[in-house]
């Protein structure tokens, strides 16, 4: 279907072998990413992708706003794991608590982020095991966000979220 153009302009993600229509992305997701981005960018010895594609055997390519990986992609086909996944979700919460989490641990990802906009929060998943996330901690405004990567400062979640409406 892809290869064909039948998708073209369309957003969607391959979750569980199922094609699944992707929010539309806010104002406020966007300056999140954005500053994501930037503050992992700074550090050259990861490779930092935005919106790009992870493969999760059998049957699921998600799309994850932010990653870390300890690899340059390869031409020929997309990371099957990574360092560090982050999903910001503005309505999504649902999915990407359940079955992103899920896929996400089945990849060994051994941290993934949820950033909920609406709750000013950030959910920290890590211990990746056959059922899920072993442990999920939720840091708010006022924290800092511990960072998973060596040369990578901690973030200041209130500083992630400023400017955003509640």
């Amino acid at each position: 279907m892809v290869a064909s153009g039948a998708l073209e302009g369309q957003r969607v993600e391959l979750l569980e072998g199922v094609l699944v229509d992707v929010s539309p992305i806010s104002p406020a997701h966007t300056v999140v990413v954005t500053r994501l981005m930037r503050h992992f960018a700074g550090a050259p010895q990861w490779w930092t992708q935005v919106q790009c594609p992870l493969t999760v055997p059998p049957s699921s390519e998600l799309e994850p706003d932010l990653a870390v990986f300890a690899t340059e992609p390869s031409p020929e086909r997309h990371h099957t794991t990574a360092l560090l996944v982050v999903e910001v979700a503005v309505s999504s919460q649902m999915i990407d608590r359940n079955v992103k989490a899920q896929l996400y641990a089945q990849a060994n990802v051994p941290v993934y982020w949820l950033v909920d906009i609406p709750a000013r929060n950030v959910e920290i998943r890590t211990e990746p095991g056959a059922n899920g996330y072993g442990r999920c901690l939720t840091h708010g405004e006022q924290d800092k966000l511990p960072t998973p990567l060596a040369g990578v400062e901690d973030i200041d979640i209130t500083a992630l979220f400023a400017g955003i409406a509640s």
